[in-house]
């Protein structure tokens, strides 16, 4: 029962004979208008086999594979069968006493599956526990040998689990599963509990009904009460599945080797019989072509063959009858729950009740992200996020060709002479923009600046109401222990390249100023982070993110900074998590807000003549009201109050169209890269203060958006989802913030009021420049960070706000 180091290395001819059959594939015809109905449409199997054909490289993941899992096989004596080669991952944790975790499979899943819970489950941390990590590739699944003998069922499986884990030194053990995996481990726990299986956790889990006699109470309370919407639903995709996902079983468990066949000898059979599953049986995951077509030549290059895998099902219901599922008594270690909406038989949880049932986790998408799971096995508890990821941006070739071959494409309006800016974005810009962006400007080049520039990461973020999220950051350590840790906030048409200019002073380690620990968080929908899929995504959201992402890096105390939506986030978060956590928050985007709506700032402070202003009022900020009416205003202040006339009354209308009809714009966003251009480029000029932007600058900040993870589009959801949430909180409510505050007043910033007007008792620090605009950490860095040194720093009003992160050294 020796271990033996294992790496797949596919023979040549079975790669050359698999694209000698792609060459001849026959496809059937299809009927008008047929989608998902009939089965896999007819597009995605020639999509597919296309790309095995030609693009596909076996070789390449086949050596990914190699590299990222340390896979092993080994001869497992089973009782009536002789010995078994068993192929399996093992990982142990760097942490000597982690947790063994047995994985186990199902069908059509393989090893492969433990592939993006590897890392995570490994990781060591004192924030939640590690486990030594044991993926076994069932006998006729993968690499593993397949039982020759009629009769392997779930005993059998459960044995070859088992006597691995003793064998590689793990007497006790906890283990997960879903699919056949939650049977499997289920019968582990009834054969080898409380002795070596001391815990399981499934995310598939199954049982027996309400019956009248072993659970009376519990039928009585369906009959009364009825059942939820939430179970309803649940109800709704159990029948859908009944009615139109159980014929694969019907065939499995009563001609498995005539189904066979045609696996064995057809890769489009094969293809097509796998993919109909993955795209059922998941949430709208978004399945790469190659992700797919890995997971299934995984099983075209299986050892035994694909038609082995489903023997599975003839032996376990000639064993054990259809009623698979046992009632919730029937396992006695502690056991824990995952439920997904969209699992193929999400059964009320009310059924699962049992004294052994410790742990039970609700998720609102997915029934394959594997974030939202790493974070559970918890019978033996995980934390809500996920472990850092590094990431570096790489745009597939596929999405920089069809940007070239839209820019080729571009159809220009006309233009009014000598308009000018007046109408917008003048001609002669767009076309020297446009003509730059198709035949000059690189990509590649930027990109590769951006990944050596920017130490970039993702991490899964659960959001309440939400699940989980993935987000990208920007995460650079000052060389400093003890310097402040400082999350930085953009805005809308921002993006986590704002941080590009300030990173290298904010880390800066110098006596005569603090240094920060810089983390810029790429928002929702931004970028390369994950966008919401659901409706209300808000501010609270934002800043929930913000906050937990902050945390799971080992932040609990900390300060912010931001500007445009930043200033709303990052008082947000000050108001959720102040004084515990957000110790502090400094903005280039200051205003009250504090009795007004953004609107209201746009509408009812301001005026037509800007030599008058209209004042706040007595009964809410008397002391400001009476300074204006005394002192009147000086020569920044009306300039200010110019420059916000102009923005209401030239510069907002994007604002309303954002707020009311963002996905109209958004088809344009998306599908129009000189629209896309045109409406950010705008921003870009009118919001800053003479910057002198250069060409390619620029196409980097808009490429940025245009080849965002979750595309244009979502970024401006922001601007709906706050009017709907808080129709008369949009500028914040600074009077609610009771942390330090510091502002920054830019000339150019496009609402500049009075700071009697924004002024309130926690203000501590503000500063005065006389250039700038919106984007100030793009335009005016060193002034930014210089305030943000002023106010941090030795002697400044928020010196030491973070317990032992003084800035300095010691």
């Amino acid at each position: 029962m020796a271990e033996t180091p294992f790496k797949i290395a596919v023979p040549d001819e079975k790669i050359d004979l698999l694209k000698k059959k792609l060459a001849l594939t026959v496809l059937p015809d299809e009927l008008d208008d047929a989608g998902w109905d009939y089965g896999v449409p007819l597009a995605d199997v020639r999509r597919l086999v296309a790309r095995w054909q030609d693009g596909y490289d076996w070789r390449k993941y086949e050596a990914q594979l190699n590299e990222e899992l340390p896979q092993f096989t080994r001869d497992i004596e089973v009782d009536g069968f002789g010995n078994l080669n068993v192929h399996y991952v093992h990982k142990r944790s760097d942490v000597v006493d982690a947790i063994p975790l047995l994985f186990v499979h199902g069908w059509p899943g393989s090893f492969y599956e433990v592939r993006k819970l590897l890392p995570l489950l490994i990781e060591a941390s004192p924030e939640h526990p590690s486990f030594h990590v044991v993926a076994v590739g069932l006998p006729g699944y993968g690499f593993s040998e397949a039982p020759k003998k009629k009769g392997f069922e779930l005993a059998q499986y459960a044995e070859v689990g088992n006597k691995l884990m003793i064998a590689l030194g793990y007497n006790e053990y906890v283990t997960q599963g879903g699919d056949w995996g939650q049977m499997i481990t289920e019968k582990i726990a009834q054969l080898y509990g409380h002795k070596h299986s001391k815990a399981r956790h499934s995310n598939m889990p199954l049982t027996t009904p309400p019956h009248p006699i072993h659970r009376p109470l519990l039928l009585l309370s369906h009959l009364l009460f009825g059942y939820t919407p939430k179970e309803q639903e649940g109800f709704k995709r159990i029948e859908w599945f009944r009615a139109k996902g159980y014929g694969y079983f019907h065939e499995q468990s009563t001609q498995p080797q005539t189904l066979g066949y045609s696996l064995a000898d057809s890769p489009a059979g094969l293809l097509a019989w796998i993919y109909e599953k993955l795209v059922t049986w998941t949430d709208s995951y978004p399945w790469d072509d190659d992700e797919v077509l890995t997971w299934i030549s995984i099983y075209w290059y299986s050892r035994a063959g694909p038609a082995a895998s489903v023997r599975i099902y003839y032996e376990v219901t000639q064993a054990n009858g259809t009623r698979l599922a046992l009632p919730p008594n029937a396992i006695t270690i502690p056991t824990g729950y995952s439920y997904f909406p969209k699992d193929i038989a999400p059964l009320p949880k009310r059924w699962f009740k049992s004294p052994y049932l410790v742990f039970e986790s609700e998720h609102d998408s997915g029934v394959t992200r594997p974030p939202s799971f790493s974070t559970q096995p918890s019978c033996c508890s995980l934390p809500s996020t996920m472990a850092e990821t590094p990431f570096k941006i790489d745009i597939p070739d596929q999405k920089i060709a069809l940007l070239k071959q839209k820019l080729a494409l571009t159809h220009f309006p006309d233009e009014l002479e000598e308009a000018g800016w007046a109408y917008g974005v003048p001609l002669a810009d767009m076309r020297r923009l446009v003509g730059r962006w198709a035949d000059g400007y690189d990509w590649r080049k930027e990109e590769t600046r951006l990944n050596q520039e920017l130490p970039q990461f993702t991490r899964d973020i659960d959001v309440d109401g939400f699940g989980s999220l993935n987000i990208h950051y920007i995460h650079k350590k000052s060389e400093l222990a003890d310097a402040v840790p400082l999350l930085f906030v953009h805005g809308w048409p921002g993006s986590f390249l704002e941080v590009r200019k300030i990173l290298p002073l904010l880390v800066e380690v110098s006596p005569g100023h603090p240094s920060f620990h810089v983390v810029a968080l790429g928002l929702p929908g931004f970028g390369f982070s994950e966008a919401p899929k659901k409706k209300g995504f808000e501010f609270t959201q934002y800043a929930e993110v913000g906050h937990k992402l902050m945390l799971s890096l080992g932040y609990n105390e900390y300060v912010t900074q931001g500007g445009d939506w930043a200033h709303v986030i990052t008082a947000t978060i000050a108001q959720n998590y102040g004084h515990k956590h957000c110790k502090a928050r400094h903005t280039n985007f200051p205003l009250s807000g504090g009795y007004h709506s953004l609107y209201q700032n746009l509408c009812s402070y301001l005026f037509l003549d800007p030599n008058r202003a209209s004042p706040p009022q007595f009964t809410r900020s008397p002391v400001a009201y009476l300074s204006s009416l005394v002192f009147g205003y000086n020569t920044r202040e009306k300039e200010g109050l110019k420059r916000t006339t102009w923005f209401r009354d030239k510069g907002r209308g994007y604002f309303e169209e954002h707020s009311t009809q963002p996905q109209t714009l958004g088809y344009s966003l998306s599908d129009s890269p000189a629209g896309l251009l045109a409406w950010i480029y705008e921003k870009l000029v009118n919001w800053t203060d003479n910057y002198p932007w250069e060409d390619d600058e620029v196409l980097t900040w808009i490429s940025v958006y245009w080849f965002s993870r979750a595309g244009p589009a979502a970024s401006i959801r922001i601007y709906y989802e706050a009017r709907q949430a808080r129709p008369d909180a949009l500028g914040g409510r600074p009077d609610l913030v009771t942390v330090p505050t510091g502002y920054s007043h830019f000339p150019k910033e496009l609402i500049q009021l009075p700071r009697r007007w924004t002024k309130t008792r926690n203000v501590v620090f503000e500063a005065e420049h006389d250039a700038g605009g919106h984007f100030a950490s793009h335009e005016k860095p060193h002034e930014l960070v210089d305030d943000l040194r002023k106010m941090f720093g030795n002697g400044g009003p928020a010196f030491s706000v973070v317990q032992g992160k003084s800035g300095y050294a010691a």
